[in-house]
Parts: C-alpha cells; structure tokens; sequence
C-alpha cells in the first residue's frame, strides 16, 4: 500500500499549512495540544552558555529555570544568566510563547564532567 501524502514537509505534523488544495499540511493531529505538554530535555551547549563560563560548573539539581528565546531557545537560571540551549526539535516552542505560554522547569541532574550536562524537566504555563 502506498503513502496518501502529498509528498511535502507540510504532511507532518506541527508544519504549517497551505491554502486550501490536496496536501493542505497539518499533519495527523493527535487532538492534543503539545504547547501544554511538560517535557523533559538535556540541554545543548551548556559550557558556552552564562552559567557555566561565570561559575565554571553546572547548576545543582532542583535549580528553578525558564525558557527565553535569545535567537535560539535557551533555558534561563533566575538572575538572567543562560544555562543552556534546548535540542532544536523543540523549535515549536517559540511559537508557543508568542501565544503567551510560559515554560518553568527544575534540573533534576547536572554533571560537570567529563563533559558538562544539565537535565531539565519543563512544564508549561497557559496565557
């Protein structure tokens, strides 16, 4: 059996959709919204980031973080300073902000080596 898509990047879900015709996108959507889903990430790019090259090490387990979009998403500590970028396959999330949802999260593991990592879990705030 063969495929029913219409062979674009608009069949999977998340993607925007066209204007009418065949393959009007949207993908198959699961009645879900996946702006209120929590998630759990590690983070990119963690010794690049503010935290790490002030301090030298990673934040502690339960430290509270935000999301902020700074040209890429980054997962933000209170005093402003970056902790790390999130994986870009949660790239949907800056359109979720610009609705108004706000994401809070918690690390619930950090590690300074070998190589610096910082484990997030996120759970969103609805406008």
């Amino acid at each position: 059996m063969g495929s029913t898509g219409s062979g674009s990047f608009s069949d999977y879900p998340g993607s925007r959709p066209k204007d009418g015709g065949e393959g009007a996108g949207g993908g198959g959507a699961s009645g879900e919204d996946r702006c209120a889903r929590a998630f759990s990430c590690a983070l990119e790019e963690v010794e690049q980031c503010d935290y790490f090259t002030a301090s030298g090490g990673v934040p502690p387990a339960n430290t509270a973080l935000t999301i902020e979009q700074r040209g890429r998403l980054f997962a933000v500590d209170p005093s402003g300073q970056t902790v790390g970028a999130l994986p870009t396959s949660f790239n949907y999330l800056a359109d979720c902000m610009a609705a108004g949802f706000t994401y809070e999260g918690r690390v619930n593991s950090s590690a300074s080596t070998p190589v610096a990592s910082v484990n997030v879990d996120f759970a969103p705030r609805t406008p």
